[in-house]
């Protein structure tokens, strides 16, 4: 997640910069996606399917809140996917094309708020069976 809030941020300042800066954030987030992001992603992801398989399909039926909590992880791996395929889009283009800012700004604060609501579901797992 801290990868994904960097990218998104490092992303959003990549607009504002001149054509003359914008190679090196290029360089700077293709590193930080392929080195950072993607390894931890999927990191992430291996791990929580091993621990969810070592708890079994009854403890899953049970757990609803663990049910919510894979919908939010599912919307930030579409996020990640929009992010990767903006910062290819970004890195193909010349230097001095049009960015828009917005729409990383969007995705970070949502990724922000993801990051919470995920949170608070692992710590308190309300929803759970007693």
């Amino acid at each position: 997640m801290g990868g994904l809030l960097t990218l998104s941020r490092v992303l959003g300042y990549h607009a504002k910069e001149s054509p003359s800066v914008r190679p090196r954030f290029t360089w700077l987030e293709g590193r930080m996606n392929y080195l950072v992001t993607i390894p931890g992603a999927v990191l992430t992801i291996a791990i929580g399917l091993w621990l969810a398989s070592n708890n079994g399909l009854a403890w899953f039926r049970v757990a609803a809140w663990l049910h919510y909590k894979l919908v939010l992880v599912g919307v930030v791996v579409i996020i990640h996917t929009l992010l990767t395929v903006k910062q290819r889009q970004i890195a193909r283009r010349p230097p001095d094309a049009p960015i828009n800012k917005s729409l990383f700004a969007a995705l970070h604060g949502t990724l922000g708020l993801l990051l919470i609501a995920i949170l608070l579901l692992a710590t308190h797992q309300p929803m759970s069976a007693p």
